[in-house]
């Protein structure tokens, strides 16, 4: 015990104070280490620290010298310095969101929102504010490759014009093309015009972050081809079925605007919606549900039949057998009321990773609740709605090991990265005598292809 108060010490040879204990201490803190030499060394060395960084820092503060030529045609009023803005949309999993992009002297800076594009509503994902990092992406394609070797456009045109001669001969025969969902009128058009001038050939669509699940169910519940537009912004309640509308089943930021506008209190008069989330793994939507039940996905289906034994309803188009509630049922009778109270102002959204028969009940429930022309739209696809997506790229794969198809041609995306690992495309894609690959990055679709083009180019 010393004056201060209690004495600790931090091992046994503290405590004993040996003199190996002694030995060890002053080598690891030797005396005066703080003051060096002398009592202004300390101080002096920080000095020449901060010296010599700030040196080397000079030589970063030079701007670059590069030649630059004024341009041909300047924009007019355009003061140099000052931002510019244009417009433009960006496609992914076949939604278009609108987007405004910042320039400053002719180079793309930042993507923002168009508030004025009604799939957007202002704002922008992370996939599309990240997209302007591919104009300056160091793997961005510079010219023409064959063979993954350096080339010139003289060459593409001396290999394309007979080639191509020869295809129109035999009506296209052995030609096929790969791109992604087509959703601009001027590619359609484009699609069109090729299949026109080879009427043998054949256009496949693949989207990896597609499914073919939601128009399968929307087929098997109404007998046609119909797109669903839930309306997040209508809903007092909603019930999510597996699906992450607020996350990465969103392809674009609208149900996320709609949803947070319902979450927003703007005066007492106003209430926030209700959010039932089943899911099987946790997600943005999840983490953000009023209440949240925890299941497999495989048993959401049995889940969405205990619902509508539940609520009652009469008959069953689907023809299927509905099964006692499950010892969840506390959960489902609570939801079912709040689901009753609210008719015509709640909604039932399936998510991509569940089978169409899912989706479908979604669909008889929404319907059997009054949300049909309210909480969810329909609309007639605008074109004619293609064959499976994966499956039409199966067959693809299976007629190139096959040896019935000569030329590939590939519109953007990367398949040889992002195909079902089981149909190996890649290697489908090097037994193609000819492959034609249109990009603007050098991928594994493109270190596979007979030739690569910059799609800027093209």
């Amino acid at each position: 015990m010393s004056e201060t108060g209690k004495s600790y010490w931090r091992s046994f040879g503290q405590r004993s104070s040996t003199p190996e204990f002694q030995q060890w201490l002053h080598r690891e803190f030797p005396e005066n280490a703080s003051e060096l030499l002398e009592p202004s060394s300390r101080r002096t060395l920080l000095k020449l620290m901060a010296a010599s960084l700030g040196l080397a820092g000079l030589t970063a503060c030079r701007r670059p010298v590069e030649k630059i030529l004024p341009a041909s045609r300047a924009v007019e009023d355009y003061v140099p310095g000052n931002p510019l803005y244009y417009t433009t949309t960006m496609a992914l999993a076949g939604a278009s969101t609108g987007l405004l992009v910042e320039c400053h002297d002719g180079r793309p800076t930042k993507i923002e929102g168009n508030p004025r594009h009604p799939y957007s509503l202002g704002a922008a994902s992370g996939f599309a504010q990240a997209s302007v990092l591919g104009l300056y992406d160091p793997d961005r394609s510079r010219g023409p490759l064959r063979q993954a070797r350096d080339a010139t456009w003289q060459d593409f045109s001396s290999f394309a014009t007979p080639h191509f001669a020869s295809l129109g001969e035999r009506r296209g025969e052995g030609l096929r093309f790969l791109s992604g969902a087509v959703t601009s009128p001027s590619l359609a058009a484009v699609r069109a015009h090729a299949l026109s001038v080879f009427p043998q050939a054949s256009w496949i669509e693949y989207e990896p972050l597609a499914s073919d699940e939601p128009a399968a169910g929307a087929r098997l519940a109404f007998n046609e081809d119909v797109d669903a537009h839930p309306h997040y912004d209508q809903a007092a309640v909603v019930l999510s079925l597996d699906a992450d509308f607020l996350g990465l089943d969103a392809s674009s930021t609208l149900p996320i605007r709609q949803f947070a506008g319902r979450r927003r209190v703007a005066s007492p008069k106003d209430t926030m919606n209700r959010l039932y989330v089943v899911e099987s793994q946790h997600s943005t939507t999840g983490a953000q549900a009023d209440h949240r039940l925890r299941m497999r996905a495989a048993d959401v289906r049995q889940f969405a039949l205990d619902l509508a034994a539940e609520l009652g309803l009469a008959g069953n188009p689907l023809k299927i057998l509905q099964s006692p509630a499950a010892p969840r049922a506390k959960w489902i009778a609570a939801l079912a009321r709040d689901l009753r109270q609210h008719r015509g102002e709640s909604l039932i959204v399936a998510g991509p990773r569940q089978p169409a028969l899912v989706h479908a009940l979604a669909h008889w429930l929404n319907h059997s609740l009054g949300n049909t022309g309210r909480t969810v739209t329909f609309t007639r696809p605008l074109r004619e709605k293609t064959p499976p997506q994966l499956a039409a790229l199966a067959q693809l794969a299976s007629d190139t090991a096959h040896g019935q198809v000569n030329t590939l041609i590939v519109l953007g995306g990367n398949p040889a990265f992002d195909a079902p690992a089981d149909l190996d495309f890649a290697s489908a894609l090097r037994k193609v005598p000819v492959s034609i690959h249109l990009g603007i990055e050098q991928n594994e679709t493109a270190a596979a292809a007979t030739w690569h083009l910059p799609e800027a180019h093209f």
